[in-house]
């Protein structure tokens, strides 16, 4: 018998696992609560990420829950089985230890793997999400190349 509790604190996720719904999104996009989300394999700088997204008239995903966060873990998980670091919207590129999305939203949730963000090296100002076991968010050097999620471009919550 599953706990629903236990679910949340292993892999909250899975039930959305192998769900992924088009809806009125562009193919090779995936809807979520009225939004767009395109999970994008090549590898690119932070900045090159978002360029891309930018040319697709959308963003490097800016995450505002919990429920939003575990979608977007499922499309990773749907194209990256071992679920590798992947670039989100969330920079403090502009001013060392103000997070902002790139999308322009303010920052209301966050979902730090423990002890991040911690500017290691004092040049980690992008922000990864499925870092450690925990697959949480963490802050990277902005030049690593990686994958990366765009969304479409949203009314702030």
């Amino acid at each position: 018998l599953s706990c629903p509790l236990h679910a949340v604190n292993q892999k909250p996720f899975n039930e959305h696992e192998g769900k992924l719904q088009r809806g009125n999104c562009p193919m090779f996009w995936f809807s979520f609560n009225g939004r767009c989300y395109k999970y994008v394999a090549t590898h690119m700088s932070w900045a090159d990420a978002e360029l891309n997204c930018v040319s697709e008239k959308a963003n490097p995903v800016s995450i505002h829950s919990l429920n939003e966060h575990n979608f977007v873990r499922s499309l990773i998980k749907n194209f990256d089985h071992a679920e590798e670091l992947t670039w989100i919207g969330l920079s403090d590129a502009h001013k060392e230890g103000k997070w902002m999305w790139s999308d322009g939203c303010a920052v209301k949730f966050t979902l730090w793997s423990v002890g991040q963000p911690d500017n290691s090296g004092g040049s980690q100002q992008c922000v990864v999400n499925n870092d450690l076991s925990d697959h949480k968010w963490n802050d990277g050097r902005c030049s690593l190349t990686i994958p990366s999620v765009c969304a479409s471009r949203i009314n702030c919550p």
